[in-house]
């Protein structure tokens, strides 16, 4: 497997009961594009914090599946747009993890630009029955809902009017990518910018290209890709 990269998504997690983005009950219906952003932070500091908070509740006690187990005992490299913690609880190897998304149990300040400056977040001290008040000073937001430039947290999570950065490891991901012979992507819908690089890259190289997914995205039904209709725990058992 050393010459292996293991892309997942949140068809991984469907297993473990978490909200996938896409299909039924999926999170697109609650409109992440534009709740999920920088400039709501901004200016709507206290609903993105709130709807946060229910990412962190859906996720907590959520547990690795065999998927997220057979995956950290193979000790591949792997690169998660997840941001719900299943690879860290499953014991994956920091050294060949990466959260290319963040994590929903870290936060850092605004101005961070070091992951040594990434701190948990500590969501569930928040009592829910003041949880505007709890959540502002969580994450050190004045009283009216302002945030100071200095000393205001936010989440350690990718928005989608934000670009790949250090904060998430991107040059490492990047260099996994280029040395592999074969990249694998797991239950992800190659609707954001670094599954579709990495597709196209690979393509170009001519590496190996496996997709599975129980309903793969059209998009990877393309020569030189190899489609697997299966779900994540069925092709782990399988083939790791």
């Amino acid at each position: 497997m050393q010459n292996t990269v293991v892309i997942t998504g949140a068809g991984i997690s469907v297993e473990s009961g978490i909200q996938p983005f896409r299909g039924k009950n999926g999170l697109w219906n609650e409109n992440p594009t534009e709740m999920a952003t920088y400039r709501n932070f901004r200016t709507n500091t206290s609903v993105f914090l709130q709807w946060y908070y229910h990412r962190f509740v859906s996720c907590k006690d959520a547990l690795p599946n065999k998927a997220h187990e057979i995956l950290a005992v193979s000790n591949v490299k792997l690169i998660t747009q997840n941001i719900d913690n299943l690879h860290h609880k499953a014991a994956h190897a920091t050294d060949k993890l990466i959260e290319i998304h963040g994590n929903i149990n870290f936060k850092r300040t605004i101005q961070a630009i070091d992951r040594s400056e990434l701190v948990l977040a500590e969501w569930n001290t928040v009592d829910e029955s003041h949880l505007e008040r709890e959540l502002f000073d969580l994450f050190r937001i004045r009283k009216d809902g302002s945030i100071d430039e200095q000393n205001s947290m936010r989440p350690h999570i990718l928005l989608f009017d934000e670009y790949y950065t250090e904060l998430y490891q991107y040059s490492k991901a990047q260099q996994w990518l280029e040395e592999a012979s074969t990249i694998i992507f797991i239950g992800t819908s190659n609707s954001v910018g670094f599954t579709y690089g990495a597709l196209q890259e690979a393509l170009f190289a001519k590496k190996r290209i496996m997709v599975v997914d129980p309903n793969p995205a059209p998009s990877f039904f393309q020569p030189g890709v190899e489609i697997i209709q299966s779900t994540a725990t069925e092709f782990c058992k399988m083939y790791f």
